[in-house]
């Protein structure tokens, strides 16, 4: 534990989310729940997707590659790619695929998150505010596997080749197209599934390293968070001077 007052490099501008509030959104209370298990009693009226097909709503996942819980080989590249260019890493800290966030979606869409298994999902699917949350009738392991195969045939009709073979200024662009709105995805809306994609890659990012992302807790030592450190009585006295404090994981 060190007392420190010496100058910092500043944060740039693509990391200035991880500062102003981001990390609440990471520690959600819902947090624990979310890469749970499926409860034993969940519905499973469905047979098994096959590999690389989108399921319809009901439907259970095809098995995973070894080494991931949902996510097929196929997806596994295009969601490095994609995390990759929206938190690259650089010299303040890893990027998002260097700190775990694959790993955190996998393990979240392979858990109660994934299969919305604490949401009402019996409809109506009527068009709603953002402030009335989930308001599609696929589930969010549904959404990615749906949204990553429209987007690749998308990719391949439009630029040739699929995402994770596009030059890293193609990703950016495409990535700046899903933001907005513009590219179709099987009638899903793929600003909502950027907006869906930001939310978990920041989660994974900032969120405890017992959830499979923020590897080593890097990204809270690059913002000087102390975790889930029950003792900070040394800061008390500080007048205007950098507390740094060693991270604590909730698994220590």
């Amino acid at each position: 534990m060190t007392n420190s007052s010496d100058a910092k490099p500043a944060n740039p501008s693509r990391r200035h989310f991880l500062i102003s509030g981001a990390a609440a959104t990471a520690l959600a209370a819902d947090a624990a729940h979310a890469q749970a298990p499926v409860p034993a009693g969940t519905p499973q009226t469905a047979p098994v997707v096959p590999p690389n097909q989108a399921p319809r709503p009901g439907q259970i996942p095809a098995p995973a590659p070894q080494g991931y819980r949902f996510l097929t080989n196929a997806e596994v590249e295009t969601l490095t790619a994609m995390v990759d260019r929206l938190i690259p890493a650089d010299d303040f800290g890893p990027g998002g695929v260097e700190a775990g966030v694959v790993t955190f979606i996998d393990r979240e869409l392979g858990g109660q998150f994934g299969a919305a298994a604490r949401w009402y999902m019996a409809g109506p699917w009527a068009e709603g505010s953002r402030s009335q949350g989930w308001q599609l009738p696929l589930t969010p392991a549904q959404l990615y596997r749906t949204a990553f195969l429209a987007l690749d045939r998308w990719c391949l009709g439009t630029k040739g080749k699929r995402f994770v073979e596009l030059a890293a200024t193609d990703q950016d662009e495409v990535l700046t197209l899903l933001e907005g709105g513009k590219i179709e995805l099987d009638g899903i809306s793929s600003a909502t599934f950027f907006q869906v994609l930001w939310q978990n890659t920041v989660e994974g990012y900032l969120g405890d390293p017992l959830y499979g992302g923020n590897r080593d807790m890097s990204a809270w030592r690059m913002i000087n968070f102390p975790g889930a450190n029950p003792v900070l009585t040394a800061a008390v006295d500080l007048n205007g001077e950098l507390y740094e404090i060693e991270p604590i994981a909730i698994g220590s």
